[in-house]
């Protein structure tokens, strides 16, 4: 059965990568709702009075996005990690019983240590990482309690621009740095993910939701890519392969300077969307190149004289 709309969505997190694209997915697919896009500095979800405070809203969907997201972070400072990705979802919780509300909780494959793939609904997770470890106590927090939920395990993702921390934000400005120094080849770990973009995961999100699906999924683009495969995709795209050239090395010098564990190998299944016809994710190459023809990239090369 479809769901007719919603009425009064709130996004927590709602500043960062994903935040954004449920923000731009709402605004496109339903114009009329009422949207509180609360950033961290508006709504702190680690104070329950704060967070109890929107019963007066009565949000009919929370799309939970605030977290700490610095793996790195979380395995130096495990206390604020927890309170942020555990407690912060368990007073969302709270406020979802409070109010009737359904949540929508985007999960990491970091949840997940690779030795099995593909990773589908069935995969029984193993983190390899504090921040895995949390993120997975705040599911089980999720499944325990009463609430209408659904848990979408998402691939690594790309999106958000300036907000965007992960691989491909970060990469962008490094290959920049090196060619306008002279340096023309860059190093980059063979690890293998799924680039996929926020914009995609949060309009399947939205189809999913639309059709009033709960319990767990699995959502990422379709195949998979090595860092060093999605950086050559980068320089092409970008119109600067003929300036740098992307050498292919193991990870293992990369994964040596990083405090947080991660899987070499973690391959998400679209198994459950594909069964149930509501997969609408792309190939992380045709999202990438949509994605990188934006002015943001265009102006940031031309900004740094290139």
């Amino acid at each position: 059965m479809m769901r007719e709309k919603f009425n009064r969505v709130l996004i927590t997190g709602a500043s960062g990568m994903l935040g954004k694209a449920f923000q731009e997915v709402l605004n496109l697919k339903y114009p009329d709702a009422d949207v509180k896009a609360l950033s961290s500095k508006v709504l702190d979800v680690t104070d329950h009075d704060e967070v109890m405070s929107y019963i007066q809203y009565n949000p009919d969907l929370i799309i939970h996005t605030a977290a700490k997201v610095d793996a790195n972070f979380c395995e130096d400072h495990y206390e604020q990690a927890k309170n942020i990705i555990v407690n912060g979802t368990r007073n969302i919780i709270e406020l979802a019983d409070a109010c009737n509300a359904k949540v929508l909780y985007p999960q990491s494959f970091l949840i997940f240590d690779g030795k099995v793939n593909p990773i589908n609904e069935e995969t029984i997770p193993n983190p390899l990482s504090t921040y895995g470890l949390l993120k997975f106590e705040a599911e089980k927090a999720i499944v325990d309690s009463n609430s209408d939920s659904l848990i979408i395990r998402m691939a690594g993702f790309f999106g958000g621009y300036q907000k965007d921390k992960n691989f491909v934000g970060k990469i962008i400005p490094v290959i920049l740095g090196k060619i306008k120094s002279g340096v023309n080849e860059i190093e980059v770990g063979d690890r293998v993910w799924q680039p996929t973009y926020t914009f995609d995961l949060a309009l399947n999100s939205m189809i999913l939701l639309e059709n009033n699906e709960s319990g767990f999924y699995s959502m990422s683009s379709l195949n998979s890519a090595s860092f060093y495969q999605l950086a050559v995709k980068i320089t092409e795209y970008l119109g600067i392969d003929s300036l740098i050239s992307v050498k292919e090395v193991s990870s293992q010098q990369f994964d040596k300077a990083e405090a947080a564990k991660r899987p070499h190998d973690a391959i998400l299944s679209n198994e459950k969307l594909d069964r149930k016809g509501m997969n609408s994710q792309r190939n992380w190459e045709e999202s990438l190149l949509e994605y990188l023809d934006d002015d943001y990239y265009k102006n940031m090369i031309k900004d740094m004289e290139i």
